[in-house]
């Protein structure tokens, strides 16, 4: 697969976590750490940022659902959602069929945009009860 490939044409490191799966690291202007996945699967590349945000707290569920639907309808290439275990992450997914490498750059730019504009309120939304974002 070129994901490899494309991480270093991109000038980032990667590693095969396990088959298919990919994950490289980047940081925002606070030095935060985010772990970014790309998993290969039959017809899709598949690029997950998560955690986004600290573990939501019991008391924010409601705000942070609110705020991640509202934030939804104004990304693009990419979606907020919330896995499984109720983390937070940002996603997006790009068709293999005639995948080249400056669809692949533009799925990587928009994710860490979107991060390092959005993860920081994101957290406040989803630890600190009673706050209101002024993202709207």
């Amino acid at each position: 697969m070129i994901v490899p490939q494309f991480f270093e044409r991109y000038e980032w490191n990667c590693e095969e976590v396990e088959p298919g799966i990919w994950r490289a690291s980047f940081a925002d202007e606070r030095e935060e750490e985010y772990d970014l996945f790309v998993a290969l699967s039959d017809n899709w590349l598949h690029f997950a940022v998560s955690p986004l945000t600290p573990r939501p707290v019991t008391e924010c569920f409601f705000s942070l659902h609110e705020t991640l639907l509202r934030l939804n309808q104004s990304l693009r290439l990419a979606r907020l959602a919330l896995d499984d275990e109720g983390d937070v992450a940002l996603l997006a997914d790009l068709p293999l069929d005639d995948l080249r490498y400056a669809h692949f750059a533009a799925a990587l730019d928009a994710l860490t945009s979107y991060t390092r504009r959005l993860a920081g309120e994101l957290s406040w939304v989803a630890t600190q009860p009673g706050y209101h974002s002024p993202l709207f």
